[in-house]
């Protein structure tokens, strides 16, 4: 089966320019119509000319995620434009590095207004008019920084463990309705990382895979990712409050597991101390899919003791 999206309305936000360009090509090369949604205007009507220069259909749109107007407007340009809305992609996003001493306060907040509050903002706005249809598909963006851990990425990793809370958490809002809410977490050379981690180093065309071969870039183009998204999009799709990695051709799920860890009711911090390799040890964990999934173990292991 050939996923197509000819009866898609998509919402790619920051889309102009690295994977948001490369998601909102994607979606328009099989059909669907697409808000092309990025602050800078000039890159979003480049990224809308390339799409209808290739007989695809897609506005640009310039209104910032940040504020709760903002993603109303992104919402609202969709409907006027095309009727409705099916899909909605949160990519817009921000970045700098700083070791947490030298974060600054303004820093840190404009990384949360952008990364988190928009996907916030846009699911909020796009929610009411999903419901209405009973069906939507909603991709977030989280990131490896957030949950494995990266130098000089502590506002950065931050707001994109926080994404994949809300993914979770939304993704619990939304069973029953017909909408989905998943995540990817990207890993790409992009223009936003390229120059601090890289050295300015990207690949072009299919050269990639070579260059990884030989060690003179850490992971593919932003394009090698674009496939997770549509996937994640797709009304054949039914998976809810997943997280997925995906670059350079590898994609593997994502999950936040616990243990099995110690028990004893009656313990104490030097019990704990005593255990410690215990309680570190994964063993056979546990993957909850909510935080009730995990309670239900709790009641057996006093049964045991």
């Amino acid at each position: 089966m050939t996923m197509r999206f000819d009866d898609d309305v998509v919402i790619v936000t920051g889309a102009g320019q690295g994977l948001g360009r490369e998601y909102a090509l994607a979606f328009a090369a099989r059909g669907a119509s697409v808000v092309v949604n990025d602050i800078d205007a000039a890159v979003a009507a480049s990224v809308v000319s390339e799409i209808e220069a290739s007989g695809g259909k897609a506005i640009a749109n310039t209104h910032s995620v940040a504020e709760r107007a903002g993603a109303e407007a992104v919402v609202a340009a969709a409907l006027a434009r095309f009727g409705k809305l099916t899909v909605l992609i949160n990519n817009a996003g921000i970045i700098n590095f700083a070791a947490v001493p030298d974060i600054a306060e303004t820093d840190w907040r404009a990384m949360q207004s952008v990364t988190l509050d928009g996907t916030f903002h846009m699911c909020a706005a796009a929610w009411p008019h999903m419901l209405e249809s009973g069906y939507g598909r909603i991709v977030n963006t989280t990131s490896n920084a957030g949950f494995a851990g990266n130098a000089a990425l502590g506002a950065y990793g931050a707001a994109k463990l926080a994404v994949a809370g809300f993914t979770k958490c939304a993704a619990q809002d939304a069973i029953g309705t017909g909408i989905t809410i998943n995540a990817v977490a990207p890993m790409a050379v992009t223009r936003m990382n390229r120059d601090a981690f890289f050295g300015g180093k990207a690949s072009e065309g299919d050269d990639w895979r070579e260059d990884i071969a030989q060690g003179k870039v850490p992971m593919g183009p932003p394009s090698i990712v674009a496939p997770t998204v549509l996937w994640l999009a797709h009304r054949s799709t039914g998976l809810n409050g997943e997280i997925f990695s995906s670059s350079s051709g590898k994609v593997a799920r994502v999950s936040f597991v616990v243990g099995e860890g110690y028990f004893n009711p009656d313990h104490s911090p030097e019990d704990l101390a005593a255990h410690e390799a215990q309680i570190r040890e994964l063993g056979d964990y546990l993957d909850p899919g909510s935080t009730g999934e995990e309670l239900l173990v709790i009641p057996p292991l006093f049964a045991r003791d």
